[in-house]
């Protein structure tokens, strides 16, 4: 049986991603459990519907970007990168848009159907894993490419030596 880190190591780069923000929600999903109890079930709510945008706008980036960057026959649907684009927008905005008229119109911030400061901070993780992946990966990429070869460390040792 293989172990989780076995199998993570094992995935491509959109199944490791897309793992990190089930995790990030189930997380934030598990932090808003507590507000229930203070009689807000809508920070639940609004970090799910927020959650579940933003895991479909990762997948869609992913997918628009793999139709523009192929080399095949796919780069003739370029305009399903358009439309993912497109889509995600209207999401976004739709998500926002309900929440924030469950939070003021058919309720408040405190007893609200579903918040709008969860939803909004719902779909930050993307944006903030994307980056602090990007950068963790590069350096462990740059540092393998920094490894000495083995004919320069005999240069290094000759030059030690005659000094």
């Amino acid at each position: 049986m293989k172990s989780l880190v076995e199998r993570y190591e094992s995935w491509d780069e959109l199944r490791k991603n897309l793992f990190i923000l089930l995790v990030v929600a189930a997380f934030g999903a598990l932090i808003s459990v507590i507000f229930i109890f203070l009689d807000n079930i809508g920070v639940l709510f609004g970090w799910l519907l927020g959650s579940a945008v933003n895991i479909f706008a990762y997948w869609s980036i992913h997918q628009g970007s793999a139709y523009i960057l192929s080399n095949s026959e796919k780069r003739s649907q370029g305009y399903l990168a358009i439309l993912w684009g497109l889509l995600r927008f209207v999401l976004y905005a739709g998500c926002l848009v309900l929440s924030g008229l469950a939070s003021f119109r058919w309720g408040s911030l405190s007893h609200g159907y579903c918040n709008l400061i969860a939803c909004a901070l719902a779909l930050m993780p993307t944006w903030i894993m994307l980056v602090l992946v990007t950068l963790i990966r590069n350096n462990k990429s740059s540092q393998k490419t920094k490894e000495i070869p083995p004919e320069e460390e005999k240069k290094e040792d000759v030059t030690e030596e005659e000094e």
